[in-house]
């Protein structure tokens, strides 16, 4: 099985508002990327309670094959790139397939 991890490392000092809105934002783009690349069923969990950073993990119930990792991946990157230039955030997404 394999599974995508989007990870978020808070380098700003965001507020525990701003943070549920980014967690937000993270979840929404993953699905709507999902949904429109890849139209695979997905399970998006967050992340480990020990883990301080903010994203997902994405759970597919076949293993991706490379085209469709490198898709999933690239587009999640384009679109987290577009949204921290547009809301001038110092953020960097961390996009990982498993």
């Amino acid at each position: 099985m394999n599974y995508v991890t989007v990870e978020i490392i808070d380098t700003v000092g965001l507020n525990p508002r701003e943070r549920i809105m980014l967690q937000n934002t993270v979840l929404n783009f993953v699905a709507m990327s999902n949904a429109l690349i890849l139209k695979e069923d997905v399970v998006i969990n967050p992340l480990e309670q020990d883990n301080e950073n903010i994203g997902v993990v994405l759970v597919y119930a076949k293993p991706l094959n490379d085209e469709q990792s490198g898709a999933i991946t690239q587009a999640l990157s384009k679109r987290f790139i577009t949204y921290f230039k547009m809301s001038e955030l110092d953020l960097e997404a961390l996009i990982k397939v498993h």
